[in-house]
C-alpha cells in the first residue's frame, strides 16, 4: 500500500472542500427566492461562505499543483 504524500492530502481536501460548498450553495438556492427580505439575508450568508470556501479550494489546487 502506498503511503499518500502531503500533496495527494492536500488535493483530496480541497477537492472535498469544493463538493461540500457546491453542494451548500445549491442547497440554500430555493431559499434566495423567498418573498421577505430576511429569507434572502439568511440565504445569502452560507452562499458567501459557499463561495468562499470554492475559491479557496480553487486556490490550495493551484498552489499544490506547481511544479518543483
Amino acid at each position: 500500500m502506498k503511503k499518500l504524500d502531503l500533496k495527494k492530502i492536500v488535493m483530496i481536501m480541497a477537492i472535498v472542500t469544493m463538493i461540500t460548498a457546491i453542494a451548500g450553495m445549491f442547497y440554500y438556492l430555493p431559499f434566495l427566492y423567498s418573498a421577505t427580505i430576511e429569507g434572502r439575508v439568511s440565504a445569502g450568508f452560507p452562499f458567501l461562505a459557499g463561495s468562499v470556501m470554492l475559491i479557496g479550494g480553487l486556490i490550495s489546487i493551484a498552489i499544490v499543483s506547481i511544479k518543483d
